[in-house]
């Protein structure tokens, strides 16, 4: 059995703009868990605990996904409060992909199921929050401002192996959208 999604593991070269933001948040009144630098990714769709022998099933059903689809932009912006900014869990940039991440999404949840909440790149899990309005005012500071942006050009079936530092996610298969 494997704990496995379907996402899009960031690549190096778009992660500058996102440590920025993560070290304006290490500063805030918050006890948390970074994600990983090596693990900040988009989940299109989490599939949960998967018997070995379906990872070949799901593999092609990926593969079918991604020759429908021709590599997009996304835009990374803003800061989203899970589940809200009452009840504070998680911190994530909010993700602009247009209707094509959309559509994309809608075809894995078809093609081979899972769980898919909107577009979100998670920064942290939140354990506790020491000055509330403070908290939530210098994040609200940080909605609606674009962080980067870049090219989701395939999407990876990911292995999350749960260790006691914390994840390990490795791309267990990949399938490359169509450059046009």
């Amino acid at each position: 059995m494997a704990r496995c999604f379907i996402g899009f593991l960031i690549q190096e070269g778009s992660k500058e703009k996102i440590r920025q933001v993560i070290g304006k948040l290490k500063s805030l009144p918050m006890e948390c868990k970074f994600v990983e630098e090596e693990n900040l990714h988009l989940c299109f769709s989490f599939l949960g605990e998967v018997e070995d022998e379906k990872i070949k099933d799901i593999s092609s059903g990926v593969d079918s996904v991604a020759s429908n689809y021709s590599s997009f932009d996304v835009k990374i912006y803003g800061m989203r409060m899970i589940p809200n900014e009452n009840y504070i869990r998680v911190l994530a940039l909010d993700v602009d992909g247009g209707s094509t991440l959309i559509r994309m999404i809608k075809s894995i949840q078809e093609e081979v199921g899972g769980d898919a909440k909107p577009p979100h790149l998670t920064l942290c899990r939140i354990r506790s929050v020491k000055n509330k309005q403070t908290f939530v005012e210098r994040i609200k500071e940080l909605q609606d401002r674009e962080i980067t942006s870049f090219t989701v050009d395939s999407i990876q079936l990911i292995r999350s192996e749960l260790s006691k530092s914390g994840p390990i996610y490795t791309a267990i298969h990949e399938a490359k959208l169509k450059v046009e």
